[in-house]
């Protein structure tokens, strides 16, 4: 039996390719950096709910942050790229790099070496 292929969406590769590099980011910054010159603005209603997919398939995990932050408002919850994240992202973007580099006529198959 093979691995249990993981399918990722335009948003949820978004999501990941962001939090590369990152240690953990909380929710606010997840948002500015997908919003930051997107040509559609996302709000909460589309994050959450794509954070929750990311975790379900085992792609980020979260943890809570201190109770409350220095303005007094509501505890934060982190979230982070696990090891298969960053595994599937890295599958994604290297085909994504194959789709960029293919050849202006001829076929998309593997090259043979």
């Amino acid at each position: 039996m093979g691995k249990e292929e993981v399918k990722l969406s335009a948003l949820e590769e978004d999501i990941l390719t962001l939090m590369m590099g990152h240690k953990m980011l909380y929710g606010l910054e997840i948002l500015d950096g997908l919003n930051d010159g997107r040509p559609i603005p996302i709000g909460f209603g589309s994050l959450y709910p794509t954070l929750n997919r990311l975790e379900k398939k085992g792609l980020i995990t979260w943890a809570w942050g201190d109770e409350q932050d220095k303005t007094g408002g509501a505890r934060r919850k982190y979230y982070q790229v696990t090891g298969i994240g960053t595994d599937e992202l890295k599958k994604v973007q290297k085909y994504r790099k194959r789709l960029a580099c293919r050849p202006e006529e001829g076929s998309l198959a593997p090259q043979e070496a």
